[in-house]
């Protein structure tokens, strides 16, 4: 006899075998969309750093941008699988080179950059300019995940936070002034914690059903 989660299973992966092609499409457009937003809300509030014209050509920010970038790309993947039915856990090997790279900022720093930045409030406008960011990409995720049929809420809601707060750590490296590598791993990082906590107690009350 079919168990009741095994039917919900079912009649999930079949209404969602129809709508992969729009899913994505949904993805795609949140995604641009959420990254126009983190962008303007940088320009428009945060204000890009006074030297950004030199920093392209100098590793910290090759680096920001590098962890950033395929922190995005992967959750981008990871979402999309979160969103389907029954979705598959090797998703999760998208967030591989982000992880390296976290790796690699956190053993290998050459700037010497002070771990707590070089100010007290360096931390903590760091942390919560990202959640700022981060706002515009979490409704937009949400939206995008209820297009699919997610079994698992909570964690879809973990991933769309995740997404978001990458997102909002990619628009984020115009303004940061903290250059070290170790202090982008780990306050970048915390910062898509926290917003990834939201995203799971708001993943289970608002993708059930």
């Amino acid at each position: 006899m079919t168990s009741t989660d095994d039917l919900i299973r079912s009649l999930a992966s079949a209404a969602g075998a129809g709508r992969s092609a729009s899913l994505r499409f949904a993805f795609a457009v949140t995604g641009a969309a959420s990254l126009a937003c983190a962008l303007l809300l940088v320009f428009s509030v945060i204000g890009i750093r006074h030297d950004f014209a030199d920093m392209p050509v100098r590793m910290p920010f090759a680096f920001k941008l590098a962890y950033t970038g395929s922190l995005v790309v992967g959750t981008s993947v990871v979402a999309l699988y979160a969103a389907t039915p029954g979705a598959s856990p090797t998703a999760l090997y998208a967030l591989s080179p982000a992880v390296i790279l976290l790796a690699i900022g956190l053993i290998f720093d050459p700037t010497a950059f002070p771990i707590m930045g070089r100010t007290n409030t360096a931390v903590a406008f760091c942390v919560s300019s990202i959640l700022f960011l981060s706002l515009p990409a979490m409704i937009l995720s949400f939206l995008a995940m209820r297009k699919g049929a997610p079994t698992r809420p909570v964690i879809a809601g973990a991933v769309a936070g995740l997404l978001s707060a990458s997102v909002g750590a990619m628009a984020y490296t115009l303004a940061c002034k903290n250059d070290g590598t170790a202090f982008v791993a780990i306050w970048y990082t915390a910062a898509c914690a926290i917003m990834a906590f939201v995203g799971a107690i708001v993943g289970h009350r608002v993708l059930r059903w």
